[in-house]
């Protein structure tokens, strides 16, 4: 292979030499060469140049991506040595603790590492000292944290970024909830926030029960479990904040549970952590192992993800020893149990080049493929280490052999780790890989994200002033396909975007959060993954998917809204021109709404799927004998069991009944109009004009005017109206819709019904 570099696009060279190349290098080889040989120092000397170019290989080919922490200071002659992102620490409850934590963090932000922490034992506002005086609560102390944190810049370049815990039965959990309000109120602005909720407060949740509010066994207060629950989602659903951190499942999968427990994060998410411990990262870039993008013949290279994985484990292994530690107290607990977080970037983009659609049925299967891959490579890699450079000092092979997770592995790795021992305690994650996505990783999809966009244009100065020109950026798989079907003089204009390129507004919220669990299922520690929600999500719907989330084993969750109070530094920009003629992905299932209607004397029921909010099929079944009529509820679920068949859920008081087939059992009074409507829909065929259509045929009671007062149902208030007179019969204006009535924008005239 080549060991040099191209760079893709120009904003990856840009990002790369504002962030990364803070020694004026020549070039990004030269980097990597220095990166390489600063790990390798930490091997015997015999073996150090064929490490060095085993690291290099691996680094230029772009296959592994260091943290940013890494290549930007891990160097022979670097005046700047710590390799590591981010920093747990502990937070004692006395004046004399909480300001030994300040300085802590003071040092490491001074080191540009992050901080995370559990401000959990800290007594709450107004509880009595022994001094006589009364203590001022987990938020006055946060905000001293949050102002230190504002004042100094991390390794000369930014501001440290902050993580605060707190359990769900602290006293001041429900001032801690609702803390930070967005750009309503700016408040703790260095900090992420998130709530440690347990399986007991969930089971009280779901029971309707009471919740104590407990601090040194001494209950402050008693409050029905979903109001509280209903408060923290509602905030987070508003606000974005706080996450939800899982203690109970982290806890169940602590390869350490003899000795620590994993009460706190990094701020991003990715490693769950006991006190004084660190976040020593790489990233695997999934998307170059793909044989033969965007043809029949795709597929994973396994083996070659295989010794990628191996050398990571080695290469993060290497840079715990070749690392400077801003507390000693770090330093100890590192070198004891040897932590390291390797995990993967290019998830979204790998789909797309293998013809997968990303939260469909054959991307969890794949995801589960590459998921246990990553763990199995990761845990034999690190016992060969073991047989060379010896287990991690605190290994105890007894009890490690025990932990649930480690119960798990193969019993080939099993027998390995029996006869080897281990050299590192935990070894996988998912970070978020933001700025090295798109520098090194020539903006390719972000982690374990979807894409966020194809392509759209950005300003950037000439240097001549005020004078800005257009660039356009374009998400690596696109571009690569772009190449693709230049290679085969194929013209993109006159083709409709693959289906397989969806992006993060495309996925439904369910998916989402399935990719995120079968990877969870197989990584050690945790993973940051933002949740956006679609345009339209309700409250109700929100407080859902939190249920469903802890429900499907996810360790932490976070979500962004984009209509809340805080607008993301990501957006969808207007300038993206992308003609989407592919309609999205259907989900297995869709809510649905039940419309029992009647035409002509006979009885019919139109149901009507949702996705992201939003009407996507309609399915039109006759019921002469009112059999469904009496049955059906007003809503329930469309499940699609195989390709043209559909099985309707809803319930029957606690029970859930399924009507199987319910297309091909009940018949259709116009299954063709009803295909055609749902194309229209799904297509993104705006719902005035599908109405518009159905309202031309001459008689009022025709089964297609039937269905178009139940679609009217679904305008949107101030949208405008189409129909056969699209004038207001009074003055011509325009119509709207308002109220449930049709009404003219400039005289007020309208018609309801």
């Amino acid at each position: 292979m080549s060991d040099k570099w191209s760079w893709l696009q120009p904003i990856s060279e840009e990002i790369f030499n504002s962030k990364y190349n803070l020694h004026d290098q020549d070039s990004i080889e030269e980097i990597y060469r220095e990166v390489a040989l600063e790990t390798a120092s930490a091997d015997k000397p015999e073996i150090r140049e064929e490490v060095a170019a085993g690291f290099y290989e691996e680094l230029i080919s772009g296959r592994l991506i260091p943290a940013g922490r890494i290549i930007a200071n891990a160097r022979p002659g670097s005046p700047m040595k710590n390799y590591n992102n981010c920093f747990t620490i502990d937070v004692e409850d006395s004046m004399e603790g909480i300001y030994d934590s300040l300085k802590e963090d003071a040092l490491i932000s001074k080191m540009g590492g992050g901080v995370g922490f559990d401000i959990s034992k800290l007594r709450p506002e107004g509880d009595i000292l022994s001094s006589g005086g009364q203590s001022s609560g987990v938020i006055s102390f946060l905000r001293i944290f949050d102002q230190s944190a504002k004042t100094i810049v991390t390794g000369g370049q930014r501001r440290s970024a902050h993580i605060a815990l707190l359990d769900i039965s602290h006293p001041d959990i429900e001032r801690f909830i609702t803390v930070k309000r967005g750009d309503e109120n700016k408040e703790l602005t260095q900090f992420n926030i998130s709530v440690k909720i347990s399986d007991d407060f969930i089971q009280a949740v779901e029971e309707d029960g009471d919740w104590d509010l407990v601090f040194a066994g001494k209950v402050y207060k008693t409050l029905k479990a979903r109001d509280l629950y209903d408060l923290l989602a509602k905030n987070a659903f508003i606000h974005n904040e706080p996450g939800i951190f899982n203690k109970d499942t982290v806890e169940k999968y602590n390869n350490g549970y003899w000795a620590f427990k994993m009460d706190r994060v990094n701020p991003c998410g990715e490693l769950v952590m006991p006190s004084y411990s660190l976040c020593c990262l790489s990233a695997i870039n999934l998307s170059l192992f793909v044989k033969a993008p965007f043809t029949t013949e795709a597929e994973f290279d396994f083996e070659s993800f295989g010794k990628t994985t191996g050398w990571g484990v080695r290469f993060l292994d290497n840079v715990l020893d070749v690392t400077e530690y801003p507390l000693p107290k770090i330093e100890d607990f590192s070198r004891q149990w040897r932590r390291i977080g390797l995990g993967f970037t290019g998830l979204g983009d790998m789909f797309a080049m293998m013809g997968v659609v990303y939260g469909s049925d054959a991307s969890l299967e794949l995801a589960g493929r590459v998921a246990r891959a990553l763990r199995d490579s990761s845990y034999r890699a690190s016992a060969e280490l073991a047989a060379e450079k010896g287990s991690f000092p605190a290994y105890e092979g007894d009890k490690f052999l025990q932990a649930e997770f480690v119960k798990k592995l193969p019993e080939d790795i099993r027998t390995l780790i029996g006869k080897n021992g281990i050299r590192n305690i935990q070894m996988n994650t998912v970070a978020p890989t933001g700025t090295t996505s798109l520098s090194v990783g020539q903006n390719c999809s972000s982690g374990i994200e979807p894409i966020f966009a194809l392509q759209y244009d950005r300003n950037i100065r000439t240097g001549n002033g005020d004078q800005t020109k257009k660039q356009t950026v374009y998400d690596y798989g696109w571009l690569k396909y772009q190449e693709f079907l230049k290679s085969r003089d194929m013209d993109l204009s006159t083709l409709p975007v693959p289906p397989v390129f969806v992006t993060t507004k495309d996925i439904d919220p369910y998916s989402s959060i399935d990719i995120q669990a079968v990877f969870q299922e197989y990584i050690d520690h945790s993973i940051s993954k933002t949740l956006n929600l679609p345009p339209g999500t309700s409250f109700d719907q929100y407080k859902e998917l939190f249920l469903y989330a802890y429900k499907k084993g996810l360790k932490g969750f976070t979500t962004f809204n984009p209509e809340g109070s805080l607008k993301g530094i990501l957006e969808y920009k207007d300038e993206e021109k992308i003609d989407r003629r592919w309609a999205p992905a259907r989900p297995n299932d869709l809510p649905c709404d039940i419309h029992k209607v009647t035409s002509r004397g006979k009885s019919h029921i139109i149901i009507l799927g949702f996705y992201h909010s939003s009407l996507y099929e309609l399915f039109m079944l006759d019921d002469p004998d009112d059999v469904l009529k009496k049955s059906l509820p007003e809503n329930g679920i469309v499940r699609k069991s195989k390709s043209g068949k559909y099985d309707l859920i809803h319930k029957n008081g606690k029970e859930s009944v399924v009507l199987k087939n319910f297309t091909k059992e009940f018949q259709s009074p116009d299954a063709s109009l009803g295909r055609l409507i749902s194309m229209s829909l799904r297509h993104g065929t705006p719902l005035q004009f599908v109405i518009e259509q159905l309202s031309k045929d001459t008689s009022f009671f025709d089964f297609e005017k039937t269905v178009s007062r139940v679609l009217k149902k679904y305008i949107k208030d101030g949208e405008e109206v189409i129909t056969s007179d699209n004038e207001c019969q009074e003055c011509g204006g325009g119509l709207v819709f308002r109220d449930g009535c049709v009404a003219c924008r400039d005289c007020g005239w309208s018609k309801c019904g």
